[in-house]
């Protein structure tokens, strides 16, 4: 019994270990040069791959993932405080989230990050659609994809198409069902824009929002009739 104690002891020792040796070897790379004057760096080179921070952790996965992010949080820190730029930021927070992928914050900031300060819509909304992979039934990750994809690729289609996916499933509810109606309507498809205000008008227990779908439904239904009333004339 002593020996299966010690045996124990000895793992968790050893697995601890392995974190902070994971841990400070993110941070050191993380922390290789200071990049204020160099421009963006994407190639995360110094830093491990998931499989091999998976491996290392030694089943702690989730404590490891918890250890490099609170790393990430820091190293964007020290952007924000004109320290170095993002270029490890990306691989961090891809560290991160193939050490614990039902960890939902992550993707939801870095894709934040690397859709507004990095200027990458694209790759914020891959980030996403790894979330989305990972946690199928998060009606945030459809949203926060249907989102970028508006206002930063200008893509109502998709846009739209992803908010109708954020409704379907748990939680999503009035608010996802009111954007994808909205922005079909910018699309130009107005019997989609029309049924999902109907679905919220059938399906919102708030009486002011049930009042919102009514009169915009009955926008849509009109507008037909201005176009041939306006070409009649």
């Amino acid at each position: 019994m002593f020996s299966r104690l010690m045996h124990s002891r000895s793992t968790v020792a050893w697995g601890l270990a392995a974190l902070v040796i994971l841990t400070g070897a993110v941070v050191t790379t993380a922390r290789v040069e200071r990049y204020s004057q160099r421009p963006y760096l994407h190639d995360n080179l110094y830093l491990p791959s998931g499989q091999l921070a998976r491996q290392v952790s030694l089943g702690y996965r989730e404590l490891a993932a918890d250890m490099v992010w609170f790393s990430a949080v820091q190293y964007y820190g020290g952007y924000r405080k004109s320290y170095h730029d993002l270029a490890y930021f990306e691989g961090l927070v891809r560290i991160v989230t193939d050490l614990d992928p039902y960890f939902v914050f992550p993707y939801q900031f870095g894709a934040a990050v690397l859709a507004s300060d990095m200027a990458s819509f694209d790759r914020g909304i891959e980030l996403l659609r790894k979330g989305m992979v990972n946690n199928p039934t998060r009606w945030e990750f459809p949203f926060e994809i249907g989102f970028l994809s508006y206002i930063g690729c200008e893509d109502n289609d998709m846009a739209a198409r992803y908010f109708e996916l954020a409704a379907r499933l748990p939680g999503g509810g009035d608010r996802a069902r009111r954007f994808a109606a909205f922005v079909y309507s910018r699309a130009g498809h107005q019997e989609n824009s029309i049924r999902m205000w109907q679905e919220l008008l059938e399906t919102s227990d708030v009486p002011w929002m049930r009042e919102l779908a009514e009169r915009s439904i009955e926008k849509l239904r009109a507008k037909p009739q201005e176009r041939a009333t306006r070409n009649d004339t």
